[in-house]
């Protein structure tokens, strides 16, 4: 049974910066222009090593806080992006990709692909590849067991409990799937038409929990006993229920793509603000929005200086980075 949606807007405040940035709640410094361009994630695993994966197929690492990457992989195969990186630990990584498109006349679509590290990011291997998907997300349980999400005709839930190597489909629906969380044994999956799907079985039967009003569901993630998600890139929704009901938490007219839950107080979320362009140049803003008391007030900064923040790694509460193009920017939470 869908869950209910009440309209209830938080109060926030709106302004617009340049880097570097500091005020009471947060501090934002722009570390590195030389971040891969096109990236499609990131993960520190603390202030000076971490990888990156981009739309080519291509792995990077870094060992001096993002100052220089060092490529460890190249995907062989053409038209086959990577989506998302997952670490269960300092060693053990892995990435999902693939598309189930491609262009020209009788053309073949590369499929979706696995990749996993044992050696934290120097080294990756395919693990399991598949024809006609996609894979977008990638999680664990609290049993270790892998999940990933696909799109092709059908959204679908695959699940791994072998570290990767074999993939059972746990579920189908028929509208995309988005991303893939879990907070203990509850799993949640966002998708098409204001859909959130949610298994209490730590990922064994899943069932519709919710449906916002949305064209779609984004990022999803939880803390505590709170848990958001991102409705059509703009609004931000929380439950304080498991998922049963979703309340219309924070609106902006921009984009939001990614959410940060730290603390069961504190959430930041990120984005685009305002529209800058010209003859040649021409995109959106980054933007930053947070909270302190769980959702009751937020912040909204915009920071002419840089692009949209789409990708973003917290290794503690109050430390992370956020990529913003080919610019990495550190972000310390008060």
């Amino acid at each position: 049974m869908a869950g209910s949606c009440k309209k209830d807007i938080a109060n926030h405040s709106k302004t617009s910066e340049t880097l570097p940035f500091e005020n009471e709640n947060i501090k934002l410094e722009l570390i590195s222009k030389s971040v891969p361009s096109n990236v499609r994630g990131i993960h520190f695993f603390d202030s000076t090593t971490g990888v990156s994966i981009s739309y080519e197929g291509e792995i990077y690492k870094s060992t001096d806080s993002g100052a220089t990457w060092t490529l460890k992989y190249s995907n062989p195969t053409p038209e086959q992006p990577l989506y998302q990186v997952l670490f269960i630990d300092s060693n053990v990584g892995y990435v999902v990709g693939g598309s189930n498109s491609c262009g020209g006349t009788g053309c073949i679509p590369p499929g979706g692909l696995i990749l996993k590290t044992i050696d934290g990011g120097n080294s990756w291997t395919k693990v399991f590849q598949m024809s006609k998907v996609e894979f977008l997300s990638i999680v664990s349980n609290s049993s270790g067991d892998l999940f990933v999400v696909s799109h092709g005709t059908k959204g679908r839930i695959f699940k791994s409990i072998n570290a990767g190597i074999n993939w059972t489909i746990v579920d189908s629906t028929d509208f995309v799937l988005n991303t893939i969380t879990f907070r203990g044994n509850y799993g949640f999956c966002t998708g098409q038409y204001g859909n959130i799907i949610r298994s209490i079985y730590n990922g064994g039967i899943w069932e519709l929990a919710a449906t916002v009003n949305a064209n779609y569901i984004g990022d999803i993630k939880f803390n505590g006993g709170n848990g958001y998600c991102i409705a059509n890139n703009q609004t931000v929704y929380k439950t304080i229920d498991n998922g049963n009901n979703w309340t219309q938490n924070f609106h902006s007219d921009f984009q939001t793509y990614t959410l940060n839950p730290l603390t069961e107080n504190s959430c930041l979320a990120f984005g685009a603000g305002r529209f800058y362009g010209g003859d040649w140049v021409y995109g959106n803003y980054g933007a930053i929005r947070q909270t302190k008391n769980s959702g009751n007030d937020w912040t909204e900064t915009e920071f002419s200086d840089i692009a949209e923040i789409r990708y973003t790694s917290f290794y503690s509460a109050s430390e992370g980075y956020a990529s913003s193009g080919t610019r990495l920017i550190k972000v310390t939470v008060k």
